[in-house]
């Protein structure tokens, strides 16, 4: 239940009340839950458990994120409520074929880290090149066609952020059919 008010779109809505009291009761079923573990165990054996540890993170931190939810303000907190859905994992602990599809994936993400860093390096030099290249000569009219005096849209390679932007977009083929 706590994933799929988690994968619920535009969350928190103001006019959603509905999520936000749900979210609310999954806030204080994982704070009871915390607390229960922590009074049933002895404190060595409650810290011995990783696991025990990250709740308590995250109870901490989505009894933060309604309170600032309470007060008007989301912020970046917000963000920390994604982590409830790590709690998943503790599912592998029991079930071996998933305990195993895990330990496969943590492999290949282990295994791609090389890749991930000459991907990178390319997407870097790209940008550079880019804006060597292309800087400033972006410029379009209302209709498409090239205009000095066009606007700039927003793929460019004026800047190094949006240059990078910009080579990921045409590696991938977003925007550019």
């Amino acid at each position: 239940m706590n994933t799929l008010i988690l994968a619920t779109d535009k969350f928190p809505s103001p006019e959603e009340d509905l999520i936000i009291h749900t979210n609310v009761m999954f806030n204080i079923f994982f704070s009871l839950e915390c607390l229960i573990k922590l009074t049933g165990l002895k404190f060595d054996d409650w810290v011995a458990d990783d696991f025990n540890i990250f709740d308590l993170i995250i109870v901490i931190a989505s009894l933060i994120e309604t309170f600032m939810i309470s007060q008007g303000e989301a912020g970046v907190i917000s963000v920390l409520r994604a982590f409830r859905l790590i709690r998943l994992i503790k599912l592998a602990r029991s079930n071996v074929t998933l305990r195993c599809l895990i330990d496969s994936i943590a492999a290949t993400v282990k295994a791609i880290g090389n890749f991930m860093v000459i991907l990178a390096i390319f997407i870097y030099v790209f940008a550079l090149l880019g804006m060597q290249l292309f800087a400033g000569k972006f410029k379009f009219n209302e209709e498409g066609y090239f205009d000095p005096k066009g606007e700039v849209p927003r793929t460019n390679f004026d800047g190094l952020l949006w240059s990078i932007i910009t080579v990921f977009q045409i590696m991938v083929g977003d925007q550019w059919n």
